[in-house]
């Protein structure tokens, strides 16, 4: 009886040990948070806050590069705050263990109120709000037809937008860490081009320059735009050259202006010359074309 109450005493007394060797082997792994990460990514002026578990229970840091980033230790909690962008990795130490976790300091990512925005020539400034991107962020403004004026406020991330007249642009947004955001700007005014002939783009509706009483058109030459039944009495005669054959929409154009009395067309925008045009729309028998300030539509030659 007292040889099975030994053997009964010293399997308890291995079972008790596995146990305690057990708990002994959990503390001995410095656990971060309850994924045990090993990478902490955080923003400039960021704070990142991890539960430490494991080890002894109690715990200090230190910190690679210190330009880079600051950890703090308060009883089970550390705390990584990012000073700069860049890489490094903090040592947590707990008695005899440790535990490396890399800390990654990033560029905010970059991000924009609007990703496509509507405005009309001449009204109130369009206001967008730029976010992140880091310390130093570019804008590329392409705007070939000089269609807006933009102003970016780096104090407050907003961008001011006007518009000029009828046209398209694109602003590129480029972060810190070359990572790109676009913003389209569409520039129209209310109404349409309806009939052939001259019209203002620069308010917030669409206007008639002139009142267009006939339009010839000679094959393989051009079109004349005339404000009168009679070409060579009228004070406002436009004449487009050559004639436009197989537009497409969405393609430039080059054309050449010639005007018997060119100070009517002061101020339409207008002037004597080659000019680019945008193919804005092709319609059954005619072409609207747009250019800085003005749209013409004018019959066109299929081939």
């Amino acid at each position: 009886m007292k040889q099975i109450l030994f053997y009964l005493l010293l399997c308890c007394g291995i079972v008790f040990a596995a146990c305690d060797s057990d708990n002994v082997q959990e503390k001995k792994d410095i656990r971060l948070g309850t994924d045990n990460i090993t990478e902490v990514s955080l923003n400039k002026l960021s704070t990142r806050t991890i539960i430490l578990s494991g080890g002894t229970g109690k715990y200090m840091a230190n910190v690679a590069d210190s330009k880079v980033a600051e950890v703090k230790i308060s009883k089970d909690t550390l705390r990584i705050s990012g000073i700069w962008e860049g890489r490094t990795y903090a040592t947590i130490i707990s008695g005899d263990f440790k535990k490396r976790v890399e800390i990654n300091v990033v560029v905010p990512e970059l991000s924009i109120s609007q990703s496509e925005i509507r405005l009309y020539p001449r009204d109130e400034s369009k206001f967008v709000s730029l976010n992140g991107g880091g310390d130093i962020v570019d804008l590329k403004i392409e705007d070939s037809d000089k269609v807006i004026n933009a102003k970016w406020n780096a104090k407050t991330n907003i961008l001011e937008i006007q518009a000029y007249y009828e046209g398209e642009a694109m602003i590129r947004v480029i972060s810190q860490d070359k990572k790109e955001k676009t913003l389209k700007v569409v520039v129209r005014c209310d109404g349409t081009a309806g009939r052939v002939g001259i019209y203002g783009t620069t308010s917030h509706s669409l206007y008639e320059q002139m009142n267009t009483v006939m339009a010839v058109r000679r094959p393989g030459v051009g079109v004349w735009l005339c404000n009168g039944a009679h070409p060579y009495s009228s004070r406002k005669v436009l004449k487009i050259t050559p004639a436009v054959v197989n537009p497409v929409a969405g393609t430039h154009i080059d054309v050449s202006f010639s005007m018997l009395y060119p100070d009517e067309f002061a101020s339409s925008g207008l002037k004597e010359g080659n000019c680019k045009l945008y193919v804005e729309e092709v319609r059954e028998k005619d072409v609207v074309l747009r250019g800085r300030g003005f749209k013409i539509v004018i019959p066109y030659e299929k081939k």
